[in-house]
């Protein structure tokens, strides 16, 4: 699987699966978003829990005992039934989860954790980053406002290649 993205240009969805490239994104967020040294300590476990079924086809789970920096990835599947997001550095809601991802974005409140997912209008509705599919390629849009309120930092290259930004 395909995880450096070049100078994150948007990759043809040819290429590789829309789920690999989706799940090559969100690791590369994952090397590029600060968050406050008191929620992950140098070499602590980075933690990616998975809201929803069948999300992305099983590419997130293969990122798992990845490198990031100084921590490793474990990637750790959640159901809504069970949900336990405490701990969680990064989530990333499953399509499965539409009519209940608001609820989710409630329970993390101003928690250090960043939210992604590939439902329409995530980050419009308050979600961190959302990934879209765009003319056949995966592209990615940002709202500020919960990225800050949770206390990360995303670096200016970052936001410069995003198709969109909320709360500049």
């Amino acid at each position: 699987m395909l995880f450096w993205l070049g100078c994150w240009q948007p990759l043809p969805a040819e290429d590789l699966s829309e789920a690999q490239i989706k799940a090559a994104y969100l690791y590369n967020f994952a090397k590029f978003v600060e968050w406050p040294a008191e929620a992950l300590p140098a070499n602590a476990e980075l933690l990616l829990c998975v809201v929803g079924s069948n999300v992305l086809d099983g590419a997130l789970e293969a990122l798992s005992g990845r490198t990031v920096g100084t921590h490793s990835l474990r990637v750790a599947t959640q159901s809504y039934a069970s949900l336990e997001l405490s701990g969680c550095h990064l989530v990333f809601i499953g399509a499965s989860e539409q009519q209940r991802f608001l609820v989710i974005l409630k329970t993390l409140g101003n928690a250090p954790t960043l939210s992604l997912s590939d439902i329409d209008d995530f980050a419009v509705k308050g979600g961190g980053i959302g990934l879209l599919l765009r003319d056949n390629k995966v592209l990615f849009e940002v709202n500020l406002e919960p990225i800050r309120n949770a206390g990360l930092h995303l670096p200016g290259q970052l936001l410069n290649i995003a198709s969109d930004v909320y709360g500049r």
